[in-house]
């Protein structure tokens, strides 16, 4: 049965754990337990579901609760993005990087796509969408987009992807965060974990550049990476 890390009990974090449940309650999905993450013990998920046994709120960090937890959870377990947060994913490899001996700084910025909406968010990743409209946040990306009412004839995690977009890296990351039932994305944290393993192998062949994603197909933040050996080892 799959388990869930949600990150943010907020109100967002509340509707994810609610349609969650929701889906277990209609038989379409099995839930082993959802761990909800918020620094703050009073948040909306917490006052709602404090007596849900299958939902288990972490009082922490986001990312300090991540550096430990990735590691042990069980085989098919989903990490349940914040639909909009600070680039967790990439402040988290960041931190394993540095434990296993390397350095880590952002790149130069990325090269504009031509997308609907592009911006620069305060932490210098890139906003990038094929929506030039604001989305609820527990849209399923169906292959005909609710708003246009035509075919969704494009994935910006699979443009993320590919080699042929003008971005003087060596390798690239993309988390994926897709649909999982009910209105939720999910990220396996198998392939975020996968994704770690392969950054940390690249460290014996000096200094290398990537882009690193965390996409949808129709919403991502993006940014590069440039990642060296021998830097100061995090505490």
């Amino acid at each position: 049965m799959p388990h869930f890390a949600v990150i943010s009990g907020g109100a967002e974090g509340a509707v994810y754990v609610r349609q969650l449940l929701r889906a277990a309650r209609a038989g379409k999905l099995a839930v082993e337990r959802i761990d909800v993450v918020d620094r703050d013990a009073g948040c909306a998920a917490a006052r709602e579901f404090g007596a849900e046994p299958s939902v288990r709120l972490a009082v922490a960090d986001w990312v300090d609760w991540l550096e430990p937890q990735l590691d042990v959870l069980p085989p098919g377990a989903q990490l349940v993005p914040y639909h909009w947060a600070p680039h967790l994913l990439l402040g988290w490899l960041g931190r394993q990087i540095a434990r296993a001996g390397g350095s880590v700084v952002r790149g130069a910025p990325l090269a504009p796509r031509g997308l609907p909406f592009e911006a620069t968010v305060a932490q210098g990743d890139r906003a990038l969408s094929y929506a030039a409209w604001l989305c609820p946040p527990t849209c399923i990306e169906p292959a005909l987009c609710p708003h246009t009412r035509g075919p969704k004839a494009w994935s910006l995690a699979a443009d993320l992807e590919r080699v042929n977009v003008p971005d003087a890296v060596d390798g690239r990351i993309v988390f994926r965060s897709l649909h999982f039932a009910y209105g939720v994305g999910t990220i396996p944290v198998a392939a975020i974990l996968a994704a770690r393993d392969a950054v940390l192998q690249g460290l014996s062949a000096g200094t290398r550049t990537y882009l690193v994603a965390t996409s949808s197909h129709c919403h991502a933040l993006a940014t590069t990476l440039r990642v060296e050996r021998g830097g100061p080892r995090a505490a």
